[in-house]
């Protein structure tokens, strides 16, 4: 079931995709913060705030009955999913450093939270997070979001930006190998 609602929802087929996760959590309901909070992403992505914060609100109070760590970081990020859907980029910024204080690895939040930073202005302090995420551990931050984000902020900083693109592909090449998807390095 999983597998027909994610093959939906590449498929652009949003209310049928939800409908699937709705009937995921009939049959796996200690995985409801997670299902609701995609569902409540998918709304984001096709720009019903209205409906994600909804969800998100549902993902609250399912969350507060359980005092887990990991659901705690399920709240900080819809939070910030939210005020990024908002365009209100410095109140997602606090919740994704939020989400850094609890699990500093969250690939996910330091991704977004570079992001937000260039959004605000600051390009260096973004293009310095990204950076030291990937020298920091290739193997864990070298995937195709974190690498179009870094490559693009190249292109904003500096007309050098093919030497370094370049030198992420041969980052890339030693640790991922000949599968990994080169084109989020904007080569050519």
């Amino acid at each position: 079931m999983y597998s027909t609602a994610n093959c939906l929802l590449m498929m652009k087929d949003y209310v049928l995709a939800v409908e699937t996760y709705h009937t995921v959590m009939k049959y796996h309901p200690e995985q409801e913060p997670q299902l609701l909070s995609g569902i409540g992403r998918i709304f984001l992505q096709i720009g019903d705030i209205k409906m994600a914060e909804k969800y998100f609100q549902d993902v609250e109070k399912v969350a507060q009955k359980s005092d887990g760590l990991k659901n705690q970081i399920i709240v900080l990020m819809n939070r910030a999913f939210l005020h990024l859907g908002q365009n209100r980029f410095s109140d997602a910024y606090i919740y994704f450093t939020e989400i850094l204080k609890i699990d500093p690895s969250n690939s996910v939040a330091n991704n977004n939270a570079a992001v937000c930073r260039l959004y605000l202005g600051r390009l260096k302090d973004s293009l310095h997070q990204l950076e030291g995420m990937v020298q920091q551990d290739p193997k864990h931050y070298l995937h195709e979001s974190v690498l179009f984000n870094l490559t693009t902020m190249y292109e904003l900083e500096s007309s050098r930006s093919m030497q370094k693109k370049q030198a992420l592909l041969e980052a890339v090449a030693v640790k991922e190998g000949d599968s990994f998807n080169t084109q989020c390095l904007k080569l050519g």
